[in-house]
């Protein structure tokens, strides 16, 4: 890839249907990089579908940067590291609701075994928390 001229951005825009003014319009507004980048991602979708107006998605893609982005390496490890925290409180809530239905299960059992109205600590639940607990059965 040589480096990037002016000649080769009108040379492309023309196989592009831009004349070369337009070309060097959008070079002194966005710079010579930024056109050239986007004017293959313009041939590129020319191949593939109808652009009635050639210029115009060109200076679009330039405003709004079509070309596919190269993540930056700090970008790549926060993605990684978001994931990772994803799935490790995925697991973290896997496990919360595995014990919670244990303990219900044990409840449940330890209730079978002896139910609370037979405790000796029966006498001291308050009356609207025991008819609560009459109202579930």
């Amino acid at each position: 890839m040589g480096d990037v001229t002016l000649e080769s951005c009108i040379f492309h825009g023309s196989r592009c249907h831009i004349t070369p003014d337009t070309i060097r319009e959008l070079v002194k507004r966005y710079g010579l990089y930024m056109v050239d980048r986007e004017l293959a991602v313009l041939w590129y979708e020319m191949f593939s579908k109808e652009i009635r107006y050639p210029a115009a998605w060109l200076k679009r893609a330039i405003e709004f940067s079509y070309s596919p982005q190269i993540p930056h390496e700090e970008y790549v490890q926060e993605k990684h590291g978001k994931l990772s925290r994803a799935r490790g409180e995925a697991r973290e809530k896997a496990m919360k609701e595995a014990y919670a239905r244990l303990d219900e299960q044990l409840a449940a059992e330890r209730e079978a075994e002896m139910p609370a109205a037979e405790s000796e600590f029966w006498k001291f639940v308050p009356a609207r928390v025991k008819r609560k607990l009459a109202e579930e059965k």
